[in-house]
């Protein structure tokens, strides 16, 4: 069986590390013999007493040494090592994360929790970049089923319930535990995320007229449609060479694509006759996120949330702590749903008379 070149699949132990008959090493022992996936520990210095910075540091540099998309699987306080690494790291890296399964995600403030590792609370309480699923027993010793709810609701995880299932580990029976390398191999399959690119421009435009034209005719007239993509909605060149630009790429094809800016544009292609190329004050005014679209063979399968988790970064790292958008009618249950907080519907009238409704919103990330 060949190896799926494009993926590794980091394996992050807790402390002490992960002995022969845990799900971890098992699924490294098994990558050797059969499966299509790289599997690679990240090997730390320091395994009982460990500095939570110096593990954050060593994934850095093992991310840095290889140029393929990877799935972390964490467990235990590796799981707050991968929220305090996503706080922090580089967006070229944060862009190469397919997903992150966090197994057990033990709390450093409960009274169960070793003494020695230092750093690894206040854990972030921020939303990550990359799809994520937390996995939570509910007789964890090292945390609350309850806890392990509050993270991944502040990570925007997903939640998988296993139900009482001890700690999670080789000692609670999970040696082989094929459902959780399923989970994996599913996050290995998601789309190869990038930066766009001009000679994306035809494949760009495909999908704009693609995903307008048949995401939106339940929200919008015929007549609206073909206006808008004739004077508003198209291809904007200024966000891909500001390298704020992202698509989602799955077997060569481009199946999403979403961005940021720090101009003043608020929404449109490059044919948009209101736009304003200057830039904004990341302290006084949002980031812009501009022009998303989906596949509509690939609609609700989490792309716009990835995208947007990108540009969230990307945004921060630039020094923004709110965000601000022109939503269409069928894109702003989905902002809301991604925290976004809509403001009073505009008709925008277009050069030929038509009008289209659309929808401003703000979100803050600070």
């Amino acid at each position: 069986m060949s190896r799926d070149a494009a993926v590794t699949v980091l394996l992050l132990p807790g402390l002490f590390d992960s002995g022969p008959e845990h799900w971890q090493s098992r699924w490294q022992a098994q990558s050797a013999a059969e499966s299509p996936l790289l599997v690679e520990r990240v090997v730390q210095q320091e395994w009982a007493a460990p500095l939570c910075a110096d593990w954050v540091e060593r994934l850095t540099k093992v991310m840095h040494e290889s140029v393929r998309d990877v799935v972390l699987v964490a467990h235990s306080s590796a799981c707050a090592m991968v929220a305090h690494w996503a706080h922090q790291a580089p967006l070229e890296l944060l862009v190469r994360v397919r997903g992150a399964l966090l197994v057990a995600p033990s709390d450093p403030l409960a009274a169960a929790y070793p003494s020695g590792p230092t750093g690894f609370a206040l854990i972030p309480l921020h939303a990550l970049s990359f799809p994520s699923t937390v996995v939570a027993s509910r007789n964890d010793e090292y945390v609350t089923f309850e806890q392990a709810e509050r993270y991944a609701t502040a990570w925007g995880s997903r939640v998988w319930d296993v139900g009482e299932a001890g700690h999670i580990n080789a000692s609670a029976g999970y040696g082989a535990w094929p459902d959780g390398w399923s989970a994996v191999e599913a996050m290995a399959g998601a789309p190869h995320c990038r930066v766009a690119r001009h000679a994306d421009v035809p494949s760009l435009t495909a999908l704009i007229d693609v995903s307008v034209r048949r995401l939106a005719t339940t929200y919008y007239t015929d007549a609206q449609i073909a206006s808008s993509l004739a004077h508003v909605f198209g291809v904007d060149s200024s966000l891909i060479h500001d390298g704020g630009y992202f698509v989602l790429e799955q077997h060569g094809d481009i199946v999403a694509a979403g961005g940021w800016s720090d101009r003043q544009t608020l929404f449109g292609g490059d044919q948009f006759e209101s736009r304003d190329e200057g830039h904004l004050d990341p302290a006084t005014a949002p980031a812009r996120i501009r022009a998303f679209y989906v596949h509509p063979d690939h609609a609700r399968r989490g792309h716009a949330k990835r995208l947007l988790g990108i540009c969230t970064a990307a945004a921060q790292r630039a020094g923004f702590s709110t965000l601000s958008l022109m939503s269409t009618l069928p894109g702003e249950p989905l902002y809301r749903a991604l925290g976004f907080v809509p403001d009073a519907r505009v008709e925008y009238a277009m050069p030929d008379g038509t009008t289209l409704p659309v929808i401003p919103m703000t979100k803050s990330i600070g």
